[in-house]
């Protein structure tokens, strides 16, 4: 995600909306600079692209999304379902703040892409809501953690 990020802000204007409060700076930075190979000139002008807002309930991400004008400008999404999780939430209001948020995602993807990433949930928690998010998706790509390859055999 940080190379994707990266290459999007180098382009033009990026909307970045905080699910999960996750989305570190530093790290953003690093990446960011890292896609320029090393034109820190650049560095602060890319940077100011990228628009971030983050959102701590799974309520204040229906209000952000509610919120966010409709521009040509893509969307990425971290971390959709974290607040989702949330055992102060009753599955069903869940899945019907989920759907809000999709119905947004929708408005905001006729104008740009728009871009959603999801972590696995905890072991109980709602795989529902992640069947509703496929259902909507247009395109799922299934990141795979990286193995290391065990050294090759002598003999």
């Amino acid at each position: 995600m940080w190379d994707l990020i990266a290459r999007l802000a180098c382009r033009g204007a990026l909307r970045l909306l905080d699910g999960g409060n996750r989305f570190d700076v530093y790290r953003c930075n690093l990446a960011v600079g890292h896609a320029l190979g090393g034109q820190t000139a650049d560095l602060p002008a890319v940077l100011e692209r990228i628009h971030l807002a983050r959102a701590f309930t799974c309520y204040q991400l229906v209000a952000l999304l509610k919120e966010t004008l409709t521009q040509p400008v893509p969307t990425l999404v971290l971390d959709l379902l974290s607040t989702f999780y949330d055992e102060n939430v009753s599955t069903a209001e869940s899945l019907r703040l989920l759907r809000i948020c999709l119905a947004q995602l929708q408005r905001l993807n006729y104008l740009a892409p728009v871009a959603i990433s999801v972590r696995p949930g905890p072991p109980e928690s709602r795989p529902e809501l992640l069947n509703v998010l496929l259902e909507a998706a247009g395109q799922v790509w299934t990141l795979e953690p990286n193995v290391p390859k065990p050294p090759p055999r002598l003999f």
